[in-house]
């Protein structure tokens, strides 16, 4: 069996309770609400944040540190590389389910590589690479945000639910993950689009398709 072979195995993912809530361990997939037009067919489907491995990423933060680029592609399909764990980067705190506000970390299913903002030595400073590394710092720390500029006062530390539209803010940097969705790159998966983290929460542009995500569980139903 190739690595594409088997990064690309369907996995399950957790089945979600009965009241909905988005919680800490879930094993889920992170998919963008933006529609993706295909070059040759036209057909439309939703970008998914994917683990691209096997595409080697140098940053030049950390020497000896493991790193892979993030990718968005059109697959909904949970794989090996798909699928991601939510974790709690911070573990006293005491709350299973997840609020808006809060510091998550995503890693794979192995819990070895995290999604990882760091700058870019060829982007505007305005933009910054993507990436998951096994070297997790404070750049792996994301905030769950309400995508309502004018309702997250109001929406802070209320929980959130499975299939919810968020944004997540980079906690060091306040930039948003991102799909760039005007240019694609062909790799041993298929096309796929570049993740960015760019702009920022407190700009109004910020709340546009590209930069709203929903977490995607399995049903119990």
């Amino acid at each position: 069996m190739s690595e594409v072979e088997r990064m690309s195995q369907t996995i399950p993912l957790s089945v979600s309770a009965g009241d909905g809530l988005l919680r800490f361990g879930h094993q889920l997939m992170l998919i963008n609400t933006s529609v993706y037009s295909a070059h040759n067919t036209g057909e439309k489907s939703q970008l998914s944040c994917c683990l691209a491995t096997g595409i080697p990423h140098s940053s030049g933060l950390q020497d000896g540190a493991t790193e892979v680029t993030a990718t968005g592609t059109t697959s909904i399909r949970p794989t090996l590389r798909s699928a991601f764990i939510l974790g709690k980067p911070n573990l006293s705190v005491s709350s299973d389910s997840i609020k808006y506000g809060d510091e998550i970390i995503l890693s794979d299913t192995n819990g070895e590589l995290f999604l990882t903002c760091v700058k870019s030595s060829t982007r505007a400073g305005r933009t910054c690479d993507v990436i998951f590394t096994n070297n997790k710092t404070r750049n792996s720390v994301w905030i769950v945000m309400h995508p309502n500029i004018n309702a997250r006062l109001e929406f802070d530390g209320s929980d959130v639910k499975i299939d919810d539209k968020v944004v997540l803010a980079h906690a060091s940097t306040n930039k948003c993950l991102s799909v760039d969705v005007e240019h694609s790159n062909r790799s041993p998966y298929g096309r796929e689009h570049e993740l960015l983290c760019e702009l920022s929460t407190g700009n109004f542009a910020t709340y546009k398709a590209p930069i709203l995500w929903k977490f995607q569980t399995q049903s119990a139903y």
